[in-house]
């Protein structure tokens, strides 16, 4: 029956590959449907596979998530499996997240890190630590549990730490930071922002610069949070270096991408059938070119829009420049800006 099933998960990658998710999902399901009896780790590959292809190419979160509970009910009776668990928990938890679940979004999440603190403390359980707690992370902020939030990114940040990988220490920062601008504050709150303003900029600079220049994503990040710390505190002398900083970024982004638009134009032309436009992923159905990625896998599903955040850049210049007389810029820039929303 093994064979039956590889002959039909390959028929469903062909199917993908032409776009025809439907019909590769009909296949994977005919797995799950038989009568014929499947080894337990077949089905739950299959199941997952098909939670992977509505996520990302349909609306059908619930269909998706039925598959994904189907799928842990299987691998509770299975006792290796770590990888597959952890893909089936972290997907679970955003099904739970996009439904609006909070409640049992936070108990697969606490699941899923108990059951990395007891795997083999090597990467890969790191990795999955760091997502499981970034997770968890967003689900306390939605019920307004801001401590906790900031206890668990610290925990992540413990884990980026313990395999050396500063992206992910950078993100966890990060993060905490933009938790610490949402609470209320006082003057103990206001020391402790300004603490995470300052852990910030260390991480940053501690990271190579060959490796910053792959993180535009969070170079975003952390310059609007500390604009919006400059903002909030009235400091707007040291708010402009900030946005200067991201208008030169993002017009050294645009010019990129006018490369590359020529550049995939050209080939396309050349290639006939063979397009080079990018894939879709999720329900937002956004561009890969349209996302500042946040962090790297398996942190899945944390960027930012760029065309929102290139408006929010354009807006911030406007309020700049005004006082300054700076109206042929500013008339540009609102332009820009109407045309990225």
């Amino acid at each position: 029956m093994e064979a039956v099933a590889e002959g039909l998960w390959g028929l469903a990658d062909e199917f993908e590959k032409k776009g025809e998710i439907g019909k590769a999902v009909k296949c994977l399901e005919a797995i799950c449907q038989s009568h014929a009896s499947f080894l337990p780790i077949v089905e739950v590959k299959t199941r997952l596979r098909i939670a992977t292809l509505l996520l990302r190419h349909s609306h059908n979160v619930n269909h998706a998530k039925s598959h994904l509970e189907r799928s842990q009910l299987l691998l509770n009776s299975i006792p290796s499996c770590f990888d597959l668990k952890c893909r089936t928990y972290s997907l679970l938890s955003q099904c739970y997240h996009l439904v609006g679940a909070i409640p049992p979004q936070k108990q697969i999440l606490y699941k899923a890190l108990h059951l990395t603190s007891a795997a083999a403390p090597d990467v890969s359980a790191k990795l999955w630590c760091c997502n499981f707690n970034s997770q968890l992370a967003n689900a306390l902020i939605i019920e307004g549990d801001y401590q906790n939030s900031i206890s668990t990114l610290e925990s992540g940040y413990v884990s980026a730490t313990q395999i050396c990988y500063p992206e992910l220490q950078m993100f966890f920062v990060a993060s905490i930071l933009h938790v610490r601008l949402l609470m209320q504050w006082d003057d103990q709150t206001a020391n402790e922002v300004e603490r995470a303003l300052q852990r910030c900029n260390q991480v940053w600079e501690t990271m190579p610069s060959d490796r910053r220049a792959h993180c535009m994503g969070l170079l975003f990040y952390n310059e609007l949070l500390h604009i919006f710390y400059r903002l909030r505190v009235s400091d707007y002398k040291n708010a402009v270096k900030h946005v200067d900083k991201l208008d030169a970024a993002m017009k050294q982004d645009s010019k990129s991408r006018g490369q590359l638009t020529r550049f995939t134009t050209t080939t396309t032309t050349s290639a006939g059938n063979d397009s080079l436009e990018p894939t879709y992923f999720g329900n937002a159905k956004r561009a890969l070119q349209d996302k500042l990625f946040l962090a790297p896998p398996p942190i899945n599903g944390e960027w930012l829009p760029k065309s929102a955040v290139y408006a929010l850049v354009d807006l911030m210049v406007i309020i700049f420049g005004r006082p300054k007389g700076n109206f042929k810029e500013c008339d540009k820039r609102i332009q820009s800006g109407m045309l990225g929303i």
